[in-house]
C-alpha cells in the first residue's frame, strides 16, 4: 500500500522567543509537540542522570545535590553558562538520553503525519538536516527578556549569558528556514502565519 510521508519540523529561536506559546498553539491545534526544555528538566530529576551529574560536578558546585537528593539546577546552570566546555560536559550526559526520549516519541506518534520538534540548539548543533522544514522565531530582546525575567533562577546576567551561547548570526541558516515568525505580534496573527504554513506543506 501507499505510505505517507512523515514530516519532522523543528521549531527553534533564542531564549524567550516564544517556542513554547507556539508549542501550546500546536498542541491545541492536535498536533504532537516535542518540547525539548520539559523533557529535559524530567532527565535532570532521574537518579542515573543525578548520579553522572554528582560524579562529574560535585566537587566543583557546593550544594549540588539537595536534601532531598534531586540537583540543584539553578546552581548548576549557573556554573555551566559560565564555562563552555563544563557546558559540554553536561551536554555530553543529556543528550544521548534526550535522543532516547526522541525516538520514544516518533514511535509513539508513528501514525501521524506532521511531528513538531522544539529544538533550542538547532543551529549551534548542526541538526538542520535532520528535519523536513525549520520553523524560525523571533522577537525583540526586551520582551524575550520580559519573557523569561520570572523563570526560576533567572537574573539579567544567565539571561545574557544564555543568549550567548546561543546563534545570533542568523543570516548564514536563511536557506535551511521554511518559516520565520515574529512572536511579538498578537497570537491571532502568529496562529494564522502558522496555518497557512500548515496549509502550504499539506
Amino acid at each position: 500500500g501507499f505510505v505517507k510521508k512523515k514530516y519532522k519540523i523543528a521549531i527553534t529561536g533564542r531564549i524567550g522567543s516564544g517556542k513554547s506559546t507556539l508549542s501550546k498553539i500546536l498542541i491545541d491545534l492536535g498536533y504532537s509537540v516535542f518540547e525539548s526544555d520539559s523533557v529535559v528538566n524530567k532527565i535532570l530529576n532521574q537518579k542515573d542522570l543525578i548520579n553522572e551529574v554528582e560524579i562529574n560536578f560535585s566537587n566543583k558546585i557546593k550544594g549540588l545535590i539537595m536534601k532531598n537528593g534531586k540537583i540543584n539546577k539553578e546552581s548548576l546552570s549557573n556554573f555551566v553558562f559560565s564555562r563552555k566546555l563544563e557546558l559540554k560536559k553536561l551536554e555530553s550526559l543529556i543528550y544521548p538520553k534526550l535522543h532516547n526520549k526522541k525516538e520514544d516519541f516518533i514511535k509513539k506518534h508513528s501514525q501521524k503525519m506532521y511531528l513538531f520538534f522544539d529544538v533550542p540548539l538547532l543551529f549551534e548543533k548542526k541538526l538542520q538536516p535532520h528535519y523536513d522544514f525549520i520553523i524560525y522565531l523571533f522577537a525583540k530582546k526586551h520582551l524575550r527578556y520580559r519573557r523569561v525575567i520570572s523563570r526560576e533562577g533567572m537574573t539579567l546576567e544567565k539571561f545574557r549569558k544564555i543568549s550567548k551561547n546561543q546563534q545570533s548570526n542568523i543570516s548564514k541558516y536563511r536557506k535551511f528556514i521554511s518559516l520565520k515568525i515574529d512572536m511579538s505580534e498578537d497570537l491571532k496573527t502568529v496562529k494564522r502565519k502558522l496555518q497557512g504554513f500548515m496549509n502550504d506543506i499539506s
